[in-house]
This record gives C-alpha cells, structure tokens and sequence, in this order.
C-alpha cells in the first residue's frame, strides 16, 4: 500500500483499529480453506492474520484491489504504485509520494516476507496487523505529521459504490466474502491476505549458491569483528540477535547541530521531513530520538535508496555509513556529527573495512535477492501480462 511504512495517521489508527478488532460476520479460523502459498520445502507459512481468512478467493480479491487505482479518490495510484514488483515492493524514491502529489514523510520499504513481521512501520511498534495497517493509507490526511495517501477519508462509500460497479471487482469479492458488505474493512481484510503470500525465500543465499566473493562476505556479516548480524539475523536478517526480537536503533545517521536531533519539519523548517524523530515520537523518551525499526535486508540490493528517510543512495554507501560508525555531515541545514549522536548504538562503532572486504560485503547482500520472488507471477498486477518465471525458480 502506498507508504505502507508511513505512520503518522495516528488519530486515524485507533478508530480503524476498533472497527477492523471484531471479526467479521460469519468468520471462523474452522471453516477457512488450507491455502498453498507455494513454498520450498521445508518452509514454514507465516502466520494467518487475525480475522483473516487466507484462501485463494480473498488472496485474488487483495491482488486485484493492491493493483486498482479505484482505491486512491482520485483515480490516480494504487498500492503497487508505492510497492512495485520489480523492486521487491519498493519504490526506488526518497521517500514516496501520495495520490495528492504530496511528499512522504518516509522512504518505502519492501513487502517481501511482510506476513512474517514482528512489527510492520519505521516506528510504531504497537502496529503489527496487516489489516489494521491498511487503515493508514485509507484514512490519512494532511497534517503537521503526516501526508494523504490514497485519501480514502470521508469518501469510504465512494469506494464501495466504485467496487458493486466494477463487474470484476464484484465478483471477486463475492467469492472472498459470500453475503457480506462491500466495505472498506473487508477490502483491507482482503489486502491483508494478499500481502502475507510475498514470500521471499528462493535466492542465492537460501539455494545456496554463492560466489567465493559472497561466501567471504558471509563470514565477514556474520564475524564478531564486523557483527552485523547482531542487528541482522533471523530468517529475514532483521533481528536482534539477542532477544530474537525487532529492534529499534539509532545508527548515527544524524546529529544535527551536535544536539542528537534528527531532521525535523518543526525545528529545522521546511528542508527536513515531518515526523522524523522516529520512536521518541511515540514513546515520548529522550533516549528513542532517531530510533527506528531495523528492516529486513531480503532484496536489499533492489530496494535502494536506503534509510527511514531514504538518504543514504546506494548498497556501497550504505556499507560505507555502518563502516565508519556513523555519519559526518560536514555542512547544510542537518550539519552534525551522526558517530557521535548521544542515542547512538553502542554496537554502531568504526569497523576498519578495506576496499575488498566492502565488496564481499556487497555481493553477500546481493545473494540475498530474489529474483523468483520479484517474477512471479502470483504477486503481479493480473490486468498486465504476467512476468515470466526463471526455470530454477519452479518447484516441484
């Protein structure tokens, strides 16, 4: 969904949240059909959403409403808009832009093994439903803290008129939800199902099929001397190694004016993003300035630019930022020393990387692209042809 990280519709959020916490009429886990997400073997599903029902019919109603532009007021973008196949579910911007033309606040993240996350947004850690997400870029509007997405808000009725007009859409969600109320729950109940079937695990690294160069680069992620597994492990590289838990860190990408603040819309003017803070924004903690969600590094090579903010460009220099503990920002309105933010992670140090270590680094985090993931054809817009498969990437 457009922005799905952006978390500023927080008025927006509870209201949704009571509607979307009652079952929907008729719902029980009993009478849902086993769905085949196709996976390796070996391969466990993620976890069906609450309330939802993840069968064939609501997985292609969710596919046909993340591709229609009916879901934005004005006709003009879709979910796989901001989530683009091709880019694991990235964008490749900044940071993303809404139905409106406004600028987001965050840079998108990628949907891949989305179904499997702890918690779904940069900095809101109480948001961890797929279907409850869905309210935010339905709902948004324009305020201090945020953008309109799809602009949904005061208009659900148009979207439900759109979709008993729409012949396809109909009768999709006839068979996703026989008897029921075309209504903007049941729309991202759909969403929801269809977003936990983008499942990446068929890259290099998971065939395992590396390079020399990448193998070197294995050891080097996973060494005591470079660690940086112990912010990225897990299945989807975005763990604590500790706790097996998301974490919530600050990197030292920012400290301007050496104060430990991160660019804000309201201190620094109109340069800086709104709601940049990250967690302190929520928890009210001085000690969570600049701290945000560790995101999975599955496809990471195709998600770039990189950072809630999406300020650091490339792979290279995003290896380059964690290389020297931290970033330097010499002169401009965010002028600071980010190695030397207050918040910082102890774990963010200096690492002493020479050209070809850095490379091996690389090509480590470039096995774990998927290019069955971002071809297949289950995940794809079903009005435009469909991607084609890679041999080695059908299973038996």
């Amino acid at each position: 969904m457009g922005g799905l990280r952006w978390i500023s519709c927080v008025l927006y959020l509870p209201i949704f949240g009571l509607l979307i916490a009652c079952s929907p009429a008729g719902f029980t886990r009993s009478r849902c059909p086993t769905f085949d997400y196709g996976l390796p073997p070996g391969q466990s599903p993620p976890p069906a959403p609450p309330d939802v029902c993840v069968s064939k019919a609501t997985v292609e109603l969710g596919r046909a409403l993340f591709y229609s532009k009916e879901l934005s007021a004005n006709r003009s973008m879709s979910c796989g808009a901001c989530h683009q196949q091709s880019r694991a579910f990235s964008d490749g911007r900044v940071r993303a832009i809404g139905s409106t033309g406004q600028l987001h606040p965050r840079n998108t993240q990628s949907l891949a093994n989305v179904g499997y996350l702890q918690q779904l947004t940069w900095a809101l850690p109480e948001l961890t439903r797929l279907d409850k997400q869905a309210g935010i870029p339905f709902f948004s509007k324009s305020t201090a803290t945020g953008i309109e997405e799809l602009n949904m808000a005061g208009k659900e009725h148009i979207f439900a008129d759109r979709m008993r007009s729409e012949p396809r859409l109909q009768a999709l969600f006839a068979a996703a939800f026989p008897g029921q109320t075309i209504d903007v729950i049941h729309m991202a109940l759909a969403l929801a199902a269809f977003e936990s079937t983008l499942i990446s695990r068929r890259s290099p690294f998971d065939r395992e099929e590396l390079s020399k160069q990448a193998l070197r680069g294995k050891e080097l992620f996973f060494s005591q001397r470079v660690g940086c597994s112990g912010c990225h492990s897990g299945t989807d590289f975005n763990q604590d190694a500790a706790s097996n838990t998301t974490g919530y860190y600050n990197i030292g990408l920012y400290n301007v004016g050496n104060s430990g603040d991160y660019p804000d819309h309201r201190l620094h003017g109109p340069t800086a993003a709104r709601l940049t803070q990250g967690l302190q924004q929520f928890s009210g903690r001085a000690a969570d300035r600049g701290r945000f969600r560790t995101p999975s590094l599955r496809n990471v090579a195709l998600t770039a630019p990189y950072m809630h903010d999406g300020s650091i460009a490339t792979l290279s220099l995003a290896i380059d930022h964690f290389d020297g503990g931290g970033r330097m920002l010499a002169d401009g309105p965010f002028a600071g020393d980010g190695r030397r933010n207050p918040n910082k992670d102890s774990r963010i140090r200096r690492l002493g990387l020479n050209a070809a270590e850095k490379a091996q680094l690389a090509a480590f985090l470039m096995s774990l692209s998927d290019d069955c993931f971002i071809n297949d054809p289950r995940y794809s817009d079903p009005l435009q042809p469909p991607p084609a498969l890679p041999a080695h990437c059908r299973l038996p």
